[in-house]
């Protein structure tokens, strides 16, 4: 019996050796199969909430509810299908669908995503504008390159797109859109786009700035209102990130994400999608 014990073990052993194993994750009691799993259970837990783990939720069907508060169900990584979503529906339970993006839109982006498994089907629409308004000048220096290192401006456009659930047949009302994209244009336009690490004195109105270039140092003091300080080099895809962050918080609650399309003179430039969930990081970076 004893030999037969410790064949198992080693088989075991040299299971886990070559990588066939399943990694789980402990909180209190419990064991749960993703570090996602074991977050929603500690969140329930400390909220004094009751609930219900690995929960079928059809009969005939096997699908299961990671969570199940009373007639609330928790998805974690996947969620139901559109016929199991109607006929949950139809017995009164609510879904909710975590998942982790692949991506991020930003420093501050935890990766998490939190919808409703009702919403799904729920058509999307893109909107895009694009208006002489929205062209605007700026100069820019980037100490690290040859040509760019020299102070120099761009006559600049952007193209901006909104993407969400149409209401009453619009994702948004042009007319409501418009000075919203214009406005923003306009806070950035004529304006010299430095990064923030360049900054050796700051005066009620006035920027001191200074770095080593490719051709030398430099050394300027500029005024503030006509200054936009970037947490990185001032290149056209972090405008186009500071751009976002001055329309996004202003977008209604059915835009779900805004692109922008900022092009640096004449046949390039850079695109950037953000999801609106994002606003809440956006708005700390402003702080």
């Amino acid at each position: 019996m004893q030999k037969n014990l410790l064949d198992n073990v080693s088989a075991k052993l040299q299971e886990l050796g070559s990588g066939g194993y399943a990694r789980v994750y402990r909180n209190g009691d419990g064991m749960f199969p993703s570090s996602a799993h074991a977050l929603v259970a500690a969140i329930l837990e400390a909220a004094g909430v009751e609930f219900k783990t690995n929960v079928s939720v059809l009969p005939g069907s096997p699908l299961k509810a990671d969570f199940a508060v009373g007639n609330r169900l928790i998805f974690v990584g996947r969620g139901p299908g559109a016929k199991e979503r109607r006929k949950l529906e139809a017995q009164g339970k609510s879904c909710m669908v975590l998942t982790e993006a692949t991506w991020r839109s930003d420093a501050f982006d935890s990766g998490m995503r939190i919808s409703s498994a009702a919403m799904p089907d729920a058509r999307r629409q893109t909107i895009f504008l694009d208006d002489p308004a929205f062209n605007f000048d700026y100069a820019h220096i980037l100490p690290r390159t040859e040509k760019c290192s020299v102070m120099h401006g761009h006559t600049s456009s952007a193209l901006v797109e909104l993407i969400g659930s149409p209401g009453d047949g619009m994702v948004v009302d042009f007319n409501d859109a418009k000075p919203v994209i214009k406005d923003a244009i306009a806070s950035l336009d004529h304006k010299l786009f430095i990064s923030s690490r360049y900054v050796v004195k700051r005066e009620r109105d006035r920027v001191g700035i200074a770095f080593e270039t490719v051709h030398g140092p430099f050394r300027m003091s500029v005024p503030t209102k006509t200054t936009v300080l970037m947490e990185g080099e001032a290149t056209v895809e972090n405008l186009a990130q500071e751009l976002l962050r001055r329309i996004v918080p202003k977008m209604p609650p059915n835009v779900e994400a805004v692109g922008v399309y900022v092009y640096e003179g004449l046949n390039k430039g850079t695109h950037l999608l953000a999801q609106v969930h994002s606003r809440e990081a956006e708005q700390r970076r402003t702080r």
